[in-house]
């Protein structure tokens, strides 16, 4: 993916892959849980009034991943969804158990049907932690990891013409001449 540079008079996220992702993983999650009233990347804060079940989500991290040799450079981003609901409700931390459950079924072997990602891995969910702004709520977050292929594929050696290709193991090896295939 060719990128723009990036200036802070451009109110709009560049063009990128992980553009794609977010947008991909909002669409799966609201397709895939009816349960919550408000899903949302990245919010700019958690703020009074918003409906509850929440879902909210981000990239927490990135590592180097495992090159893939094809010219793209490969990221193993974490990422964190905090899960809200309200406290009063009858059986509170039971019920947002239940929607942990529903979002680690999502998450399962989860693509978000693009190309440039591996897998969903390594999902676990604990309780958040307390936090007096969210004193009203229940909260869990889930983390799982994700490789995230970034860039445009190369191949940086010329095309060459079809033939043959020989192993030979040892040095008792035979030079045995290949069948040419018309």
């Amino acid at each position: 993916m060719n990128e723009q540079p990036i200036s802070s008079e451009v109110a709009q996220v560049v063009p990128s892959e992980l553009r794609v992702l977010h947008e991909a993983i909002t669409a799966t999650l609201q397709a895939g849980l009816p349960q919550f009233e408000h899903i949302e990347a990245y919010p700019k804060l958690i703020r009074e009034g918003i409906k509850l079940p929440a879902l909210l989500y981000a990239a927490t991290g990135f590592a180097p991943g495992t090159k893939p040799g094809d010219g793209r450079l490969c990221v193993t981003v974490t990422f964190e969804a905090l899960i809200l609901l309200e406290a009063e409700r009858a059986m509170a931390p039971l019920q947002a158990a239940i929607l942990v459950g529903k979002l680690m079924q999502v998450l399962d072997e989860q693509y978000w049907d693009v190309d440039f990602v591996g897998h969903a891995k390594d999902v676990q969910a604990v309780p958040s932690e307390f936090v007096p702004e969210l004193a009203r709520c229940v909260g869990w977050s889930v983390l799982w990891r994700q490789d995230v292929y970034l860039g445009d594929t190369a191949w940086p050696w010329a095309d060459e013409p079809p033939g043959s290709l020989v192993f030979a193991v040892g040095p008792d090896a035979e030079r045995v001449e290949p069948e040419v295939l018309q």
